[in-house]
């Protein structure tokens, strides 16, 4: 007996040593040969996109969007991708949407042609890598792949950097298959943010696998649903960089401020606005759109503006991202926040999230976030000076938003209910649902509003401007 144990034992070590050590190399070279190796593909289908940083309520789903139709096509030697979207109904951006990147240069084709995207290049080349075969090749050409984990035989985890710097991690199964693919990018809102991308249903298209269903999620909450109807393994995608794209850089953050009464400024300049509003011993800012660069230059002006004066309060219109990404500038800055109440507990979370992709300034001050939640209203005041600030219950476009009033120079801050166009524009034949309700909410609170001062559009009209707007002069 105990010599035909020392046999087997024998028996095993031959094995053993015969068969080839299980690396990061060795596991992607057998998924490839599982999948196939293309150098491009294009696939179609239909299913969901969701409105990253949109949700109607904080912490609550991203709206979802159906597709009619979907459409991706990638090189993965130029790091080119080309995605087309047509939506079931109109929705924000257009009801048929084109991103493309090829290398470090990024656009959208919109009506009168390519608009440039120098922000978005790095992202949409991430996401190549997040694909199935992209993992796989940028895994296989990073030169720092590893195996993370092997589990039972089941399942691989192999990892690599990509872009140097966004880690991301592949699940490979007992099929050779890759199931999923994660990393974690940088938000102003969330910090770290996981991509997580989910893929089933493999199907061979000419000895090249390809998933039937693709499910992503971000920040918790599904971005895209898809289920894939054709695959192409191998189309040729060609994709010049239009002259306009090749030359354009990200745009300077600028700030224009302009008066609107003593102590009242506007602040343009951009795509977002912000004002700032002087008070006896403080300054107060309404509204931190985008990200920490533009909340540093707003920042910036209004101590420009009211010098020796330091930021108590900034005061925001609603939660979505775009108008809440620079909350954590302000929040390092130690200001208060003030907000409707549904908010706080997700600025809360949000606030001091890890944000370690991209450090910002609230990473670097550790701050507590002191937030000030409206319920019904809330006032800032120095006996001269005051804002008043209302909850209300929101609109088609968000749940909840304040309305920001400045008493002394009549003036109504709001965001996205009403967005002035050029001033020789003609009035819409129906007027928006959400100005009308805006003007409604001004009645209804009795509000004496001479002045509408925008988050978004050409800058400050007056409310008569607002009434022909919507049919109501």
């Amino acid at each position: 007996m105990k010599q035909m144990y020392c046999a087997l034992a024998i028996v095993g070590l031959i094995v053993a040593g015969c068969s080839r050590p299980k690396d990061a190399a060795s596991v992607l070279a057998d998924a490839q040969a599982a999948m196939g190796n293309p150098t491009s593909i294009q696939y179609s289908g239909a299913g969901m996109n969701a409105f990253f940083g949109q949700a109607l309520t904080a912490g609550q789903e991203w709206p979802r969007r159906e597709l009619s139709a979907y459409t991706r096509a990638i090189d993965y030697d130029k790091r080119a991708s080309k995605e087309e979207l047509t939506f079931a109904q109109a929705v924000f951006g257009g009801q048929q949407q084109n991103a493309q990147v090829a290398g470090d240069k990024a656009w959208n084709i919109g009506a009168n042609g390519p608009v440039a995207q120098p922000a978005a290049a790095e992202e949409r080349q991430l996401l190549i890598w997040l694909t199935p075969h992209g993992f796989l090749k940028g895994a296989a050409a990073s030169g720092n792949a590893s195996l993370a984990s092997i589990t039972d035989g089941t399942s691989n985890t192999v990892v690599f950097t990509a872009l140097g710097k966004y880690k991301v991690e592949g699940n490979i199964d007992a099929d050779h298959l890759v199931t999923r693919v994660a990393t974690t990018v940088a938000n102003p809102v969330l910090g770290d943010t996981r991509i997580v991308a989910s893929y089933g249903g493999y199907k061979d298209y000419g000895g090249v696998k390809f998933p039937s269903t693709i499910a992503i999620e971000e920040g918790g909450f599904p971005l895209w649903d898809l289920t894939i109807a054709s695959v192409t393994p191998n189309a040729p995608l060609d994709l010049p960089v239009p002259a306009a794209v090749a030359s354009a850089a990200a745009p300077p953050v600028t700030v224009v401020s302009t008066k609107l009464a003593p102590g009242v400024w506007h602040l343009t300049g951009g795509s977002h606005h912000s004002a700032v509003v002087e008070f006896a011993d403080y300054i107060a800012v309404v509204e931190a759109p985008l990200n920490e660069e533009r909340s540093l230059a707003v920042l910036a002006e209004a101590k420009q503006l009211a010098p020796n004066k330091p930021v108590r309060y900034v005061l925001t219109t609603h939660h979505h991202f775009d108008h809440s990404g620079g909350l954590r500038t302000y929040a390092a800055e130690g200001a208060t926040i003030v907000t409707h109440q549904s908010n706080v507990p997700y600025f809360a979370k949000t606030l001091v999230a890890p944000a370690t992709i991209s450090p910002d300034a609230q990473t670097r001050a550790q701050k507590m976030p002191m937030l000030q939640g409206v319920a019904d209203t809330y006032e800032l005041s120095d006996g001269t000076q005051k804002i008043q600030v209302y909850a209300t219950g929101g609109d088609t476009h968000t749940n909840e938003y304040t309305l920001i009033y400045v008493p002394a120079a009549k003036a109504l801050i709001e965001a996205d209910a009403y967005s002035p166009g050029p001033a020789d524009a003609p009035p819409p034949a129906t007027p928006p649902a959400n100005a009308v309700k805006l003007v409604d909410e001004v009645q209804r609170l009795k509000l004496n509003v001479e002045t509408i001062v925008p988050v978004h559009g050409r800058g400050a009209v007056s409310m008569a401007e607002l009434r022909k707007f919507i049919g109501k002069a």
